[in-house]
């Protein structure tokens, strides 16, 4: 089942929304709820915006929810486009049923279980338009974000140093901010315009992990231009990661990906993959570990990453002491290594700790 509501039929360029906010859900009725009451009131100050649910056939009472949202938010005169599956398309076919769907300029795909949060959406539209309406040639925004448990607002961290946002002109810089983060879906905002007028492979054929790269990536290896957004708009739930093999995703196949989506350059793809075995990996490790994370192939996780990375001195250094030594001494050794990291994050980025004047 489909509901339609308040938007153009015509999906010409004139009538192409700015942006669509799409939301892939699946089982998570309350935290959905919560996502779209934060989100209402930033949606009626902006008819330019479209808003996409695909409902992955979710056997808890998502339907009831979005029935009742629809209903709202018709009355209200926001755009939204709501969809039901009966069968699931799997978490990566949902994505990728968001992005095909999408008719907006921009596209931006979050999290279910995650916030955009208020004032957010006007921030991120400042650079998604210029001063007459018309979308601007930004290609990626990346919305950087912080972790929270239970109460996003308590929980709240700030950038320390105080930053707006960047704008960035260098692919190789853009990729060296953003790094792993690529994969988080919330943080990511991409042209889809543009996208579609670059060569780019069809997103299904990236495999049934990660496909979100394959809207990214390409942007990043056509770059023009690129917004960091150092306010935090987004608030992450943390704990929620389940299901997967954390060494077979983001082992093999973003390796996969990441060579694949960025052929022959090495600049692109090394920032991102480094990164993550520098500073992600480890934390992560560290922190399933200690929440005694059965979810996740743990206990497996070193055969694809040794696939991947045993190549990489980094994996050596830096992840497999978070992998493999007794917790406690893990947790020492993340932190020392965690401080290297960041000098070395910083060495490689002078001048990104001011602000943009």
């Amino acid at each position: 089942m489909s509901i339609y509501a308040n938007r153009p039929g015509d999906p010409s360029a004139s009538n192409r929304p700015l942006l669509t906010i799409a939301i892939p859900t699946f089982n998570r009725s309350g935290l959905l709820a919560g996502l779209l009451a934060m989100l209402e009131p930033q949606l009626l100050q902006f008819p330019q915006i479209e808003l996409l649910i695909s409902n992955n056939a979710s056997e808890d009472d998502t339907s009831s929810v979005v029935a009742a949202t629809a209903e709202r938010f018709a009355a209200l005169n926001i755009p939204f486009e709501f969809h039901n599956h009966t069968a699931s398309l799997g978490g990566d076919g949902n994505f990728n049923f968001c992005f095909q769907q999408a008719r907006g300029h921009f596209f931006w795909l979050c999290g279910d279980d995650d916030f955009i949060l208020p004032g957010s959406v006007a921030q991120v539209i400042r650079h998604l338009q210029d001063p007459q309406g018309n979308p601007t040639e930004v290609d990626i925004i990346y919305a950087t974000s912080y972790g929270f448990q239970n109460d996003y607002l308590a929980e709240r961290i700030e950038d320390p140093f105080h930053r707006n946002f960047h704008t960035i002109h260098s692919a190789k810089q853009f990729a060296m901010i953003v790094n792993i983060m690529f994969t988080f879906i919330s943080s990511i905002i991409v042209n889809k315009q543009r996208f579609e007028e670059i060569p780019h492979e069809n997103p299904s054929a990236s495999g049934v992990s990660l496909i979100q790269l394959s809207w990214s990536l390409p942007l990043l290896l056509h770059f023009r231009k690129g917004i960091v957004l150092w306010t935090r708009p987004v608030a992450a739930r943390n704990g929620n990661a389940h299901g997967y093999n954390i060494g077979e995703v983001f082992g093999e196949r973003l390796a996969a990906n990441v060579t694949r989506l960025l052929p022959n350059r090495p600049d692109l793809s090394a920032p991102i993959l480094n990164f993550a075995l520098r500073r992600w990996f480890p934390s992560v490790l560290i922190d399933v570990r200690s929440a005694d994370n059965t979810t996740l192939g743990l206990d497996h996780a070193h055969i694809g990453l040794r696939r991947a990375f045993g190549n990489n001195p980094r994996y050596w250094l830096f992840t497999y002491p978070a992998l493999k030594l007794p917790l406690p001494a893990a947790k020492l050794y993340t932190k020392a290594t965690a401080v290297l990291s960041k000098l070395l994050y910083m060495a490689h980025l002078p001048g990104f700790w001011r602000k943009q004047t």
